[in-house]
């Protein structure tokens, strides 16, 4: 199996192990009263399934995500990227050199 792929199996199987684990303790600590409704319907395994798809989806994505950008790399190069030039708003302010029009004395 490719290593990319491994590696993202691997993290995502992680992420479905946290939200079995949530899971389990949302219904062991019958939180707002769900481990209670799902033990009296008919339908509460089915919901707890369902649950822990969704949950182990976001969890398991989330954790790819966060191993993906916590890998540890040096960086690739030395050059500090392209140069932009600056839009007037953030340049430092200037002072300005400004002559007064002459004025023909009256009279």
């Amino acid at each position: 199996m490719p290593t990319l792929v491994r590696f993202v199996l691997m993290h995502a199987l992680v992420g479905f192990g946290l939200a079995f684990a949530t899971v389990g303790a949302l219904l062991w600590f019958d939180v707002s009263g769900l481990g209670t409704l799902m033990a009296a319907s008919a339908d509460g395994v089915l919901a707890a399934a369902v649950l822990i798809f969704f949950m182990g989806l976001t969890l398991g994505s989330v954790q790819v995500a966060f191993a993906v950008w916590f890998q540890a790399g040096e960086d690739q190069g030395t050059s500090g990227g392209r140069r932009m030039r600056l839009p007037a708003m953030f340049l430092p302010p200037r002072r300005a050199m400004a002559t007064a029009p002459s004025r023909a004395p009256r009279g």
